[in-house]
């Protein structure tokens, strides 16, 4: 599978090799909604994903939330002019374990996420599931997604 990397430049910021980035904000923006922001590096060969994810919504306790994102893309066609790629990613907690320290503990997810974007990764929908800190599973379904364009290269917004 490779990506047109033209059509990633639009949404993503295309590099040499078949790597590429794109940032997303996923949620309806309405007051005390969940935002859920992704920054995300693309392997093009694989079809692999691997970023950062930071979900914020401004509740009583306010939920501020950072997780490592993995997972993969894939171009979906169902018809010749109406292709779209969806991404399926798992969150996990950022851990920062010493480098010495061996493989680290067992951590189980904070987050799924499936986003269907338009041929020119520009916008979409995305349906995800998050772990509140008190161990229950929010589900957040077609929520809209819009690319970043302002995202820094490095790190979270």
């Amino acid at each position: 599978m490779s990506a047109p990397t033209a059509k990633a430049a639009k949404g993503a910021a295309a590099t040499q090799g078949g790597l590429f980035i794109g940032s997303w904000q996923i949620g309806t923006r309405q007051a005390g909604a969940p935002t859920l922001s992704i920054h995300c590096t693309f392997d093009a060969a694989s079809g692999s994903v691997h970023g950062l994810g930071q979900l914020q919504q401004s509740t009583d306790p306010p939920l501020d939330m950072s997780c490592r994102l993995d997972g993969d893309y894939a171009y979906l066609t169902v018809m010749p002019d109406a292709s779209h790629i969806m991404l399926t990613l798992t969150g996990h907690p950022a851990l920062h374990w010493p480098t010495p320290g061996g493989p680290g503990p067992m951590v189980q997810p904070v987050l799924n996420l499936r986003m269907v974007l338009a041929a020119d990764w520009q916008t979409g929908t995305a349906t995800f599931q998050y772990r509140r800190p008190d161990g229950r599973w929010e589900r957040v379904e077609s929520a809209p997604c819009q690319t970043i364009t302002d995202a820094p290269l490095a790190g979270m917004p």
